[in-house]
């Protein structure tokens, strides 16, 4: 398939893209510029009104420049990043806050329209290329909706979610209490968004509740670039918080990254942001049927064989950080309240 042919899968299927509605579309030089123009293309096609805004790369801890926040504060009707590592973060939300609609707070304004307003639709793709985009985009979204839909309800329902695996997972995430999200595709609608390619559900743990070992055989998401171990990295975790890692160079640079954002969240005066840096921010599981292991994150963490946990802030805002590192458990046995969902990474449920 070509370019433009996906991005019109994309505006038509994932965004439901109507006539005249104002599309911004922020992102870098390089490849990932070849993509924001075709979903430019698709947009144009579809009389919709779209915008490309082309800013410097930008790493896990740098600002995206104000000339990007103003525009998104103008509220278009869909945001989309296509970045090759960070959208940026917001230095008003992390030092002052935005109360959305809901009256929560938020650290970025792009999470106030979407989540907290309601206002935007969205989807993100940090560290998206070419050939992934025309490999695990163009999907039968349809299923994978039904699938997530699924699943979601299992984790809604459920309060303890226990992972093993065979190189020695054996971690008890505790989820009373706790929404699932579903990254199904399915941004058509304000307040909806999250990435392409889709293809999980993933629940904040309860704070402080999850206890066990992880082990890591899968790609590491270090905030803007990934790396696969070469050995197994051993993480072990007490009242939901990361306390000790292991597992030789690889292992100390998930826990470098780690101290780096915690670092600069204390030099900003934020103790609340440097201890959730080591908070159990996320528990993910991928579903996108033509993703493959690449190294990169964004398509890693959607491998139907793979769950991942993220190191950092979650997605219900009761645990901000400065970092949000994803990393994966590859061909585990999850079960739910007893309940076993998926055995050596083969699904039981669907």
């Amino acid at each position: 398939m070509q370019l433009i042919e996906v991005s019109r899968t994309v505006m038509k299927e994932v965004l439901d893209l109507q006539e005249g509605e104002e599309v911004l579309i922020i992102t870098n030089p390089g490849e990932v510029l070849g993509i924001s123009l075709s979903l430019f293309h698709a947009a144009k096609e579809l009389r919709a009104k779209p915008t490309v805004m082309i800013q410097e790369v930008k790493e896990t801890l740098d600002y995206a420049e104000r000339s990007v926040l103003g525009a998104l504060n103008s509220e278009p009707d869909v945001v989309i990043s296509i970045s090759e590592k960070k959208f940026g973060k917001d230095p008003y939300g992390l030092n002052i806050g935005y109360i959305g609609r809901d009256n929560k707070k938020y650290s970025h304004l792009f999470e106030k329209l979407l989540w907290g307003d309601k206002r935007i639709r969205a989807f993100w793709s940090p560290g998206i290329d070419v050939y992934m985009y025309l490999r695990a985009v163009p999907i039968d979204y349809a299923r994978l909706r039904v699938e997530a839909s699924v699943l979601a309800q299992i984790l809604d329902r459920g309060e303890e979610v226990h992972i093993t695996s065979e190189k020695g997972t054996d971690l008890w995430i505790n989820i009373k209490g706790r929404k699932a999200l579903k990254d199904d595709g399915d941004f058509r609608k304000p307040g909806r968004g999250g990435n392409i390619p889709a293809g999980e559900v993933f629940i904040s743990p309860t704070l402080r509740k999850s206890e066990g070992i992880i082990v890591f055989d899968g790609t590491l998401g270090l905030g803007g670039k990934s790396i696969l171990p070469e050995k197994p990295v051993r993480v072990e975790v007490e009242e939901g918080f990361v306390r000790r890692i292991k597992g030789g160079k690889d292992a100390e640079k998930l826990e470098n990254a780690i101290r780096d954002a915690e670092k600069r969240a204390l030099e900003m005066g934020k103790e609340e942001f440097a201890r959730n840096s080591w908070n159990l921010g996320e528990l993910g599981i991928g579903l996108n049927p033509k993703a493959i292991m690449s190294g990169k994150l964004l398509e890693d963490e959607k491998l139907r064989n793979t769950v991942h946990i993220a190191i950092g802030a979650n997605y219900d805002n009761d645990a901000p950080a400065l970092n949000h590192f994803d990393c994966l458990i590859m061909n585990p046995t999850v079960e739910v309240d007893g309940e076993r969902i998926m055995e050596k990474g083969r699904f039981l449920i669907f």
